[in-house]
């Protein structure tokens, strides 16, 4: 077989490779985009999970844990004592109502700073994925720039079928025919890998759904002890009230 029609038969294979690894990569698309929906739902979610159970339950939280050790003081500080041993009582039962606010306290800061950490690294991540996506932009604009400098070629004829020889085709059809394997393998890795970042997508909204549920859950609990520490401060004023 001559070089041309060797040619005419690898670019006919060409063509439906082209033709089947435009189906895959287009199928990839729809994934890419439908797994990065869920995705940013997901983000979506999770920081107002965040905000409800961080700004929301959590400070609500340290508001129920100040009127009760408020309520504790005032307590004891109106309670009626006579000798030492009651007075050693009461001023011993004060310094461990400091002591338990001091170390819960300190408990919540370590929360804290932990929560800080993480959201720091966060942060770095979502700072390292930008310049990943600034990156592939760059790179975009660079393929589009270098391909409109094609295109003016073959409108100024620079490329033309008449300056067309069969060893350059050749050359041309085998590089096509190699491109289009090493496409293949990348498409298939990432069909491979959007699989698996599916499945953790849909487990993660599993997750937030259940977090969600547990912070609505929590923040009745809390309403429950807002209304008893009320209920404290009213039998807290009487007591004060009865003192003087």
């Amino acid at each position: 077989m001559d070089i041309t029609k060797e040619n005419k038969t690898k670019i006919q294979s060409n063509r439906r490779e082209i033709f089947e690894l435009e189906t895959l990569i287009n199928s990839n698309k729809a994934k890419v985009y439908a797994t990065r929906a869920t995705i940013e739902q997901n983000y979506t979610s999770i920081m107002r999970n965040y905000s409800s159970a961080f700004l929301g339950n959590h400070n609500l939280t340290n508001q129920n844990t100040d009127d009760i050790f408020r309520n504790r003081v005032a307590i004891l500080s109106n309670m009626e004592v006579e000798g030492s041993v009651e007075v050693n009582f009461r001023e011993s039962m004060t310094n461990k109502a400091y002591i338990d606010f001091l170390e819960m306290r300190a408990k919540v800061n370590s929360l804290v700073v932990e929560v800080n950490d993480r959201m720091a690294e966060v942060n770095k991540m979502l700072i390292e994925t930008n310049k990943k996506i600034m990156k592939a932009n760059e790179d975009s604009v660079d393929f589009n720039t270098e391909n409109l400098e094609i295109n003016e070629r073959f409108l100024s004829g620079d490329f033309h079928p008449s300056k067309a020889t069969p060893e350059a085709n050749k050359e041309r059809v085998d590089s096509n025919t190699q491109r289009c394997k090493k496409i293949r393998k990348t498409a298939e890795k990432n069909e491979s890998h959007l699989q698996e970042i599916l499945a953790k997508a849909k487990k993660n909204s599993m997750d937030v759904l259940y977090n969600s549920a547990e912070i609505s859950k929590r923040r009745e609990v809390i309403s429950e002890n807002q209304k008893k520490i009320i209920d404290n401060q009213n039998r807290v004023a009487d007591m004060i009230t009865k003192t003087k």
